[in-house]
């Protein structure tokens, strides 16, 4: 079940896929690659979802959020 941004339950867990801000590069551009993980949510900005991991998804046109299977069928 896919999930918009607005949203999204602080402290779940989700299915994220979506660029990451992973450093800098020697010009001080941030370094974008993909990622696809699941993890709890800690907080969400205008411009990121951050994860319990650390990793900071970017909210942008390549970002998919789902709920695992084992939430969708919780009561």
């Amino acid at each position: 079940m896919t999930v918009k941004v607005k949203e999204i339950e602080i402290g779940e867990r989700y299915h994220l896929s979506g660029d990451i801000e992973n450093g800098w590069d020697r010009n001080g551009q941030p370094n974008i690659c993909h990622e696809e993980v699941t993890r709890v949510i800690k907080r969400v900005t205008d411009t990121h979802i951050f994860c319990e991991c650390g990793r900071r998804f970017l909210i942008n046109r390549n970002l998919t959020l789902t709920i695992p299977a084992y939430r969708q069928n919780k009561p």
